[in-house]
């Protein structure tokens, strides 16, 4: 062979072999880089390789998860598609389908390699969607393929201090229903999903929160030592989550008691004209709220406790009570209060247990909601009055009140009523957290037009605390220590008398 064909024959190799690397058909990268798609009967893997910033992914492996036959007219250098009666056109190079008679920008040219065929990754949403006559979502950050009504939400979690206190914020999109529970140092929150598409932690602060990462439909958080009780509340859409995470007591010994004051004057109502209340069973359905170790369920405790408080109230002192669940039923945060606020009631009763990473703490807490958040909002509960018929013809003025902003009417008398509910269980010997009574952002108090109140009865991750819970004394003194408490406001004023404590 003479030296000047050789060298031809070597340059025609080497332009061949930059050539053909590149447009590397997708397989014979497929064990470095992969899609995984979500379909209705399970999820796959999709190899693909990135060329010129867009991800390429082979017709061969998408007819695999799609069912599709292909023809391939070399002459054109073009391939048709056939999918349920459509047709989907392609040609080498070109930047562009037709799907049905109709042309659809690709983010990249159809590439071709002998009978190997390669697409750009968005081909599946503009092209391939619309021939199927279904939604696929395609998320390159992820590299997640949605096929279908498959559920993966994008989730988003940071870390906020507040105050001594820390707070994660969970964004969800779109909405999605979740439950948050605690086993042992996690805290988990499980979505009614496939997956999650996770899109970073920022922030974390160790002595709360040392890890979170997502398991398979939960998001995992690894708690610190810090992180000792935890709140959990949802907008009503579920597209945020709010936990705050909250320390031990600053003191697990038993409190020197503070010196004898005044009771609060409470001023509910004109005394007398307490005629509806209302006892809300925390939890319910799937949302089982914490457990103990030995399988005892809060929506379980909560009900029976409520069921017997109902009766109590309806037989002793003339009321009417209504629960805002009768069963094991799931009830949003906003339907509880709302059945409060549609049967005109006086008083709004949220009955709740605790739990703790630490097993010796213990003890009953009555919260009321804190009114920080709602910091300049006041001017929102009143305003321009609304123009409404009135009996016997004409119209009359009221005063609209915005649903997020109902409690904060009544938050004071909220606190005074607490005060005298902790000092009827303090009285009866109802064992007491360090701080008894305390304000808290609670969601299920927000929407309440009236005096609400939410009672923690003790923890069930507590030996001491679980067995009162589960026997008939404790629930007992505390439903007469509510009692006590529904008598005096029915006064308008608590007895200003000094006590002894009651037995």
């Amino acid at each position: 062979m003479t030296g000047p064909r050789r060298l031809i024959l070597a340059l025609l190799a080497a332009w061949l072999s930059s050539w053909t690397a590149a447009v590397v058909p997708a397989r014979q990268t497929a064990a470095q880089n992969t899609y995984t798609v979500f379909m209705s009967d399970g999820r796959r893997a999709l190899p693909f390789r990135s060329a010129g910033g867009t991800d390429v992914v082979g017709i061969d492996q998408i007819a695999a998860l799609f069912s599709f036959t292909t023809t391939e007219d070399a002459a054109l250098n073009a391939l048709t598609i056939t999918v349920r009666g459509q047709r989907i056109n392609l040609i080498a190079g070109q930047a562009y389908a037709q799907v049905s008679g109709r042309v659809v920008s690709l983010s990249g040219p159809v590439q071709r390699d002998r009978s190997t065929w390669a697409v750009p990754i968005d081909f599946l949403s503009a092209a391939l969607a619309p021939a199927l006559g279904i939604r696929i979502d395609v998320r390159r950050a992820g590299h997640l393929i949605l096929v279908g009504d498959v559920r993966v939400p994008q989730v988003s979690v940071r870390f906020e201090r507040a105050g001594s206190n820390g707070r994660l914020i969970v964004d969800i999109q779109p909405p999605t229903p979740h439950k948050v529970t605690r086993e042992g140092s996690r805290l988990l929150v499980r979505f009614d999903a496939a997956a999650l598409d996770t899109r970073g932690v920022v922030g974390l602060a160790p002595e709360f929160v040392t890890a979170a990462h997502a398991d398979g439909a939960a998001l995992v958080f690894e708690l610190g030592p810090s992180a000792v009780n935890f709140q959990a509340d949802a907008d009503r859409d579920q597209s945020r989550l709010t936990i705050d995470l909250a320390p031990a007591p600053a003191a697990a010994q038993t409190p020197t008691p503070a010196p004898a004051q005044e009771p609060p004057v409470i001023d509910i109502q004109t005394p007398g004209t307490i005629r509806t209340v209302v006892i809300d069973p925390g939890h319910g359905g799937d949302d089982e709220g914490v457990r103990s170790a030995r399988g005892v369920k809060e929506k379980d405790l909560t009900l029976q406790v409520a069921q017997r408080l109902k009766s109590t109230i309806e037989t002793r002192l003339g009321l009417r009570v209504l629960l805002t669940r009768e069963g094991d039923d799931n009830v949003p945060y906003d339907r509880r209060t709302a059945i409060a606020n549609n049967n005109k009631a006086d008083i709004f009763v949220s009955l709740h247990v605790n739990a703790s990473l630490r097993p010796d703490v213990r003890g009953a807490q009555v919260l009321s909601l804190a009114v920080g958040d709602y910091a300049g909002r006041a001017g929102a509960t009143t305003g321009r009055g609304a123009a409404v018929p009135a009996l016997g013809g004409g119209t009359r003025t009221i005063e609209a009140t915005r649903w997020d902003l109902a409690q904060l009417p009544f938050a004071s008398r909220s606190t005074a009523l607490g005060s005298v509910l902790v000092r009827h269980l303090s009285g009866r010997g109802v064992p007491m957290q360090p701080k008894p009574a305390a304000q808290m952002p609670l969601r299920v108090l927000v929407g309440a037009n009236m005096p609400a109140l939410l009672i923690e009865m003790g923890f069930l991750t507590n030996r001491d605390d679980e067995r009162a819970l589960t026997s008939a004394d404790l629930p007992a003194t505390i439903i007469e220590a509510v009692i006590a408490t529904i008598t005096d406001a029915r006064r308008g004023v608590p007895d200003r008398e000094t006590r002894a404590p009651e037995r």
